[in-house]
């Protein structure tokens, strides 16, 4: 399959995201217990409702490993006419290796000069220690005034989820 390819380092790349071939592994990996710890979310649809959602993402691509074409993860943005809120998912087993980070700076690129943006937001929950590094070394500064107060999606403890900020004169 030939996909459309957003932008590229030496080591992976930012491709179109597929639902026909996408779905499938993207539902799994939000069946995974520590994706849902990390959107705070379970998802309670079938695969082929999952497969069936519509796409409202402004801007969402696979990320591959260019080594073997491996799709690692999957990488959005928030929908047109809201803040522009840039996620992430890294698949097992592809996880703690450093390529969430290097997707995210590819991503804050692409985002930034192909929608110019002034900055892009992100989140990630208070005790997600490998967002938390991931946000700060691609130059994310903490945007207190975003954060949000929340009941965890299990035990309905309140958690927090932390909101950081990054702007267009970093990225050149």
């Amino acid at each position: 399959m030939e996909r459309k390819i957003y932008i590229s380092n030496d080591e992976i790349m930012l491709a179109e995201y597929c639902n026909d071939f996408d779905a499938e592994e993207n539902y799994n990996c939000w069946q995974d217990y520590d994706t849902q710890k990390g959107y705070n979310y379970k998802m309670d649809i079938t695969l082929e409702a999952f497969k069936n959602r519509p796409i409202r993402s402004r801007f969402q691509a696979v990320i591959i490993r260019k080594n073997d074409n491996a799709v690692i993860g999957i990488i959005s943005m928030s929908p047109e006419n809201t803040l522009p809120d840039l996620a992430i998912m890294i698949y097992r087993p592809y996880r703690k290796q450093g390529y969430g980070t290097k997707a995210f700076a590819l991503a804050l690129k692409y985002c930034f000069n192909t929608f110019n943006l002034e900055r892009i937001y992100a989140g990630c929950y208070e005790t997600n220690i490998a967002s938390l590094r991931m946000l700060t070394v691609c130059g994310f500064v903490p945007h207190p005034e975003g954060n949000e107060i929340e009941e965890h999606f299990e035990s309905g403890e309140t958690i927090t989820q932390l909101d950081f900020v990054k702007y267009q004169i970093d990225t050149k």
